[in-house]
């Protein structure tokens, strides 16, 4: 029978490709339930309500954890609440991140405001960003 820690454990295989880090340590899943049927439900977020990579991500996650021993359907639920931020990240990613000279001060963590609800926004518009603020590392970090 399928568990939510299996699934959990299986899902680290999948990653944000823009930071090339896993989704359940970078803090993205917050839920995971498995129905007497072996139907899988994730419950997660984006870095971002914008974030390019986002439908990659989604389809990564169905993937894998479709692909487990026994599994049923798998739903994937997008949520904005709470919204993520960089102190998500697990004790052993920011641990590792630490040993790369990526401190986790608080402080130094940018509030982004972001809107509940995705703004309407340009692939140039988002390109233009993430040049501005030193590509996606940048922005998460406030670089």
């Amino acid at each position: 029978m399928l568990t939510p820690d299996a699934v959990r454990e299986e899902l680290k295989r999948v990653m944000d490709p823009e930071v090339m880090m896993d989704i359940v340590n970078m803090g993205l899943v917050y839920d995971i339930a498995v129905a007497d049927n072996n139907d899988i439900d994730v419950t997660m977020t984006l870095t971002t309500p914008f974030c390019p990579a986002g439908d990659q991500i989604v389809d990564n996650v169905k993937r894998v954890a479709g692909s487990m021993d026994d599994a049923g359907e798998v739903t994937v639920n997008i949520v904005w609440e709470p919204r993520w931020s960089p102190l998500m990240f697990s004790k052993e990613l920011k641990a590792e991140l630490a040993e790369m000279g990526v401190d986790f001060d608080e402080s130094m963590i940018p509030d982004h405001n972001l809107p509940a609800e995705a703004p309407p926004i340009t692939a140039s518009a988002l390109t233009a960003a993430k040049k501005k603020r030193g590509g996606i590392m940048g922005w998460l970090f406030g670089r």
